[in-house]
């Protein structure tokens, strides 16, 4: 390249990209049209300027509406106006890549309008898109205010129907505050996308929606919402996709008379950082005037109905009202399949958490928080005729007077509960069915031994600071203490999301249970006694009854050989306080019992977690003051002559037992042994042991 000319490059340039474009077949960027602006002010604007610059505004909306505008127009409203008894009703479509834009121009507060009772085909809107594309919305302020008129209001109205019906792209509406709109029916609200028609008339779709950042506040029925005819009228075709490439996103909703946001008929829809409040006949509104709202007898805050592959993620929900039923913030609905719902915080709903409907199938829910949702329907309320749910990594805190259901499950397909942390302080039941499974899930408070999960936990997670989020952003207090007992002891899923509630990836190590992923270095146990009596020595071991000594069994272990009377060894320091404590153990006599001791401070004060092969039980006795109560057992099939892993894990007044990795019991004691020893204890048996350790 030395030598050669600087004023050839830009050409040899040139001719490469051409050269390249044409190899390639990719195509030309889309040139943006550059249309033209026009300035509405409400207060010096003139109907009859031409409004294409601030000083020869229009004035009025109804001279906006008599101009079908073209790719690239912008429609600017001037900032702190009022247009009263007013709408506007935009016609023309932009293109690709030249959208026609509604905004505003200058300081202050977003141009309001305010349609009052006023009406098109009877039905009133402070916004209407009817059969056109490529239009942005943007910074407006829309209302009607209370109003006598029974009809349909909506601050947003998108309408596919009549003449022009057909196949639309490109509608984005941002940044609008919509507020005390009161319509008749469901198909009303604050913003509604709507597929009107008869069986013989042109169906509609949409493809390219935004819904971002608005407010929609007091508000008949619905706040935001997509809909299709096509459920009604059998000649259509578009029930599941008449919605395609939908964002609904950091929209704030609170006080609606029905649901918060609706998805029907959509393909994959994005429905994220959205907050609703007080939804389900909660409108602030005088019934003397507004007498005509319908009557409602079910709602839920933010769901899909016959849609595919929905992400509802980084929501809040709360204050949801269950009227007769329902009353959750989070539902998969009717024919709704491979969605899920993750990273989204629910509180104080009546309903409960999720309600999952009949035609359901293959949906997930994972990585949500739910703290405090009340309990008209339980925390998962399935409906019969649903099909597979998987729940996953959740944390489901409930400390008031909830007592229905924590889990549920559907007559029809499998709910499969994996590393969720149920942590009930009030009396909620779970429930054990054929259509069930749980794996790997810590249960703490009441009724916590009654799910059937041989992999359970059902100590204190030992959360942060649980109970004190006031809201998505604020939910730290559900992260894992350094301490947790849950911390890698989860099961994999595979295609997880990537991240936990918080943003940390997966996975530190082993799956955590609960909706954190804790980051840190989890501090290893030190190991503070072993013995495998490989060096031929149990001196340093107490003995009290029988006859002990040491056998070669695969190796050395420590053995005791007279089934009579209560034979017992211990070893270790008296200080320990908490440990876990392991060791294998062979029971050698059928019907008889043996097992660990630990926290032994004599032989009147200590824990026993013994085999006890008459019954098939594991048990765990306290002995205090010389009396032996027994506090806590589960069914284990014990097999004399055949070596079992036992463990047992004592912190404060919580003891866990284990037995070949499973863990089987837990028993919280209100007055606990502080400290002991370890050992092994039998009655009128004959046992083994091998392998001691001890860590803290």
């Amino acid at each position: 390249m030395k030598g050669r000319s600087k004023a050839i490059m830009p050409l040899l340039i040139l001719v490469s990209l051409l050269l390249t474009s044409l190899v390639s077949g990719a195509a030309s960027p889309d040139v943006e049209a550059a249309g033209t602006t026009y300035y509405v002010d409400s207060e010096l604007g003139n109907d009859s300027a031409a409004g294409t610059s601030e000083a020869s505004a229009w004035k009025t909306l109804t001279k906006v509406n008599t101009v079908t505008f073209n790719s690239g127009d912008r429609i600017l409203l001037k900032a702190g106006g009022v247009w009263s008894n007013q709408y506007l009703d935009l016609k023309g479509s932009g293109t690709e890549g030249s959208p026609i834009v509604v905004d505003r121009y200058g300081s202050g507060s977003k141009p309001l309008i305010h349609f009052g009772n006023t009406s098109v085909g009877g039905e009133g809107f402070g916004v209407r898109l009817r059969n056109v594309s490529f239009w942005e919305i943007n910074n407006l302020e829309i209302t009607s205010g209370e109003q006598p008129t029974d009809m349909r209001r909506h601050g947003v109205l998108v309408a596919g129907e009549g003449t022009g019906a057909g196949n639309f792209k490109h509608i984005h509406i941002k940044n609008l505050d919509i507020h005390d709109i009161f319509g008749t029916d469901r198909r009303s609200g604050g913003i509604n996308f709507h597929a009107r028609g008869t069986n013989t008339a042109v169906e509609s779709t949409w493809d390219g929606i935004l819904i971002e950042n608005n407010t929609i506040v007091n508000v008949a029925d619905t706040g935001i919402q997509t809909m299709t005819d096509a459920f009604s009228n059998s000649a259509w075709t578009h029930k599941f996709d008449a919605f395609r490439n939908v964002v609904i996103r950091g929209n704030y909703v609170e006080k609606i008379h029905r649901d918060g946001i609706l998805v029907r008929a959509g393909v994959s829809p994005l429905i994220e950082y959205n907050t609703t409040s007080a939804i389900g006949n909660a409108c602030d509104v005088d019934a003397g005037i507004v007498s005509y709202l319908d009557p409602i007898a079910v709602v839920a805050a933010q769901w899909a109905y016959y849609t595919t592959g929905a992400v509802f993620q980084y929501n809040e929900a709360f204050d949801t009202r269950k009227l007769e039923g329902d009353g959750q913030p989070w539902d998969f609905d009717v024919q709704v399949k491979e969605s899920v719902y993750q990273y989204n915080y629910s509180h104080n709903n009546q309903g409960g958490t999720l309600l999952v409907m009949n035609e359901t199938d293959e949906n997930i829910f994972r990585y949500n928080i739910s703290q405090n949702d009340l309990d008209g329907n339980g925390v998962f309320n399935l409906i019969s005729g649903g099909g597979n749910l998987y729940v996953y990594n959740n944390v489901i805190y409930r400390s008031g007077t909830q007592n229905r259901a924590l889990t549920h499950a559907s007559n029809t397909g499998m709910a499969y509960y994996k590393n969720n942390i149920f942590y009930n302080g009030a009396s909620g039941q779970y429930t054990n069915s054929p259509r069930m499974t749980y794996d790997h899930n810590s249960f703490y408070g009441l009724n916590s031994s009654v799910p059937n999960d041989p992999y359970k936990i059902v100590g204190d997670p030992k959360f942060v600071s649980p109970n004190t989020a006031t809201g998505r952003a604020a939910a730290d207090g559900y992260k894992l203490m350094a301490t947790s007992p849950l911390i890698n002891a989860g099961i994999p899923v595979a295609e997880n999301g990537g991240k936990d509630f918080f943003g940390n990836p997966l996975y530190n190590g082993a799956p955590d249970i609960g909706a954190f992923e804790y980051q840190g270095t989890v501090p290893q146990p030190v190991m503070i006694f072993s013995d495998d009596f490989e060096d031929n020595d149990f001196s340093h071991w107490t003995v009290s009854g029988g006859v002990w000594s040491l056998v070669t069994d695969g190796s050395l272990a420590l053995s005791q050989n007279t089934p009579s009377g209560e034979a017992l060894a211990y070893a270790g320091d008296a200080s320990w306080t908490d440990y876990s404590y392991s060791a294998r153990v062979k029971l050698l006599t059928a019907t008889g019992n043996a097992g660990l001791v630990f926290r032994y401070a004599d032989h009147s004060n200590y824990y026993t977690l013994r085999l006890n092969d008459s019954g098939d039980k594991v048990e765990l006795y306290k002995k205090s003051g010389g009396t032996m109560t027994l506090v806590s057992s589960a069914s284990y099939a014990v097999t004399p002559g055949q070596w079992a892993a036992m463990k047992v894990t004592v912190s404060g007044n919580a003891i866990t037992g284990f037995v070949d990795g499973v863990q089987l019991l837990q028993w919280t004691d209100p007055s606990p042994l502080p400290a002991g020893k370890i050992g092994i204890r039998m009655h009128t048996s004959a046992a083994r042991m091998d392998d001691v350790k001890v860590e803290q």
